[in-house]
């Protein structure tokens, strides 16, 4: 899709919207802590609630609470403003969604993660429920992220076209002439070179892409890719233009991407099974226009996140937001 993106850590979410604090005195109270400006005498006596009691000595709420928020606050208060920001620009533009809109979101989600199995509705329930369990993701937090994502849908659905010239690229990406080529990939020209010559030595090249390529996902299959057409967008041109030009066990010379450096083996062409355009032309557009609409939908929300005027209170929350992003 691709809009499949969930937080791991949103289990804590109901835990942390239920966590009562403690009233500290001066010399106790955490960096963190704001007393309320106003304090009602019940809250003012109200006692500190207990999380658990090990051998009758008690833990607070409080201290579940602070490690929470530093490990996980973020990227939940994050989810929340995501969520807020598009509600609010769902009122705006007027726009609204219903049960059947979040129903069918839901459904079409988990068709993005299953693919074409077809499931019943308790047997789609039993994989949603496991789903949840695994993402650390309740069902009410599930919902929430399905109605915002069919708001999206419908902010951005008029804008996925798709043109007759699009769907013909996507009939050659899947159905045109493939290859399969296992590659070398490395940081220099020096490198590649190095490459080049033990080769022409006779070293085996699924050897040399175990060793030497930079590539961690491909190096350990020997430097296989999956078979590509010349129409894949999701290999580099300069990849398909040399992978095509080869013979089949034929090795490339050095091929160029951006700062890095590959070298190609091709182990094979082949066609896969004919197709007749006009079958398959509906089902073609209609897997481009989800496609499109998805992208469109991370779009929007990025959009909308940057232009958001967003201050943290809470000076955890803000030391973490405001924290140079790792590399």
């Amino acid at each position: 899709m691709k809009m499949r993106y969930f937080y791991a850590a949103s289990v804590c979410l109901l835990i942390l919207s239920g966590c009562p604090r403690r009233d500290y005195p001066a010399t106790q109270r955490p960096s963190d802590y704001v007393k309320p400006t106003t304090t009602s005498p019940t809250e003012a006596h109200r006692p500190p609630a207990v999380m658990a009691t090990v051998n009758g000595k008690p833990i607070y709420m409080e201290d579940l609470h602070t490690p929470l928020v530093e490990s996980y606050g973020l990227r939940i208060a994050e989810m929340l403003i995501v969520n807020v920001l598009v509600a609010q620009e769902a009122e705006r533009t007027k726009i609204t969604v219903t049960e059947k809109d979040v129903l069918a979101e839901n459904n079409r989600t988990l068709q993005g993660i299953l693919g074409e199995q077809q499931l019943t509705p308790d047997q789609r329930e039993q994989v949603l429920g496991r789903l949840l369990k695994q993402r650390g993701l309740t069902r009410r937090l599930w919902t929430t992220i399905m109605r915002r994502n069919a708001i999206l849908r419908k902010m951005v659905a008029g804008k996925a076209v798709v043109s007759e010239a699009m769907i013909k690229a996507e009939f050659a990406r899947l159905h045109g002439e493939k290859v399969q080529v296992s590659h070398i990939q490395l940081p220099g020209l020096t490198e590649a070179e190095k490459i080049i010559k033990l080769l022409k030595a006779g070293g085996d090249f699924a050897d040399l892409a175990q060793r030497y390529s930079t590539n961690t996902a491909t190096a350990k299959d020997g430097g296989a890719l999956a078979p590509f057409s010349r129409e894949n967008p999701a290999i580099p041109r300069a990849i398909r233009d040399a992978a095509f030009a080869l013979k089949t066990g034929q090795i490339s010379g050095i091929v160029q991407v951006g700062s890095e450096f590959h070298v190609l083996k091709l182990y094979k062409r082949f066609m896969p099974p004919a197709a007749d355009y006009k079958n398959v032309r509906e089902k073609l557009r209609d897997n481009l226009q989800k496609h499109i609409v998805e992208r469109l939908q991370v779009k929007k929300l990025a959009e909308l996140r940057r232009k958001a005027g967003v201050e943290y209170i809470n000076p955890t929350l803000k030391r973490a937001a405001n924290r140079p992003a790792e590399m």
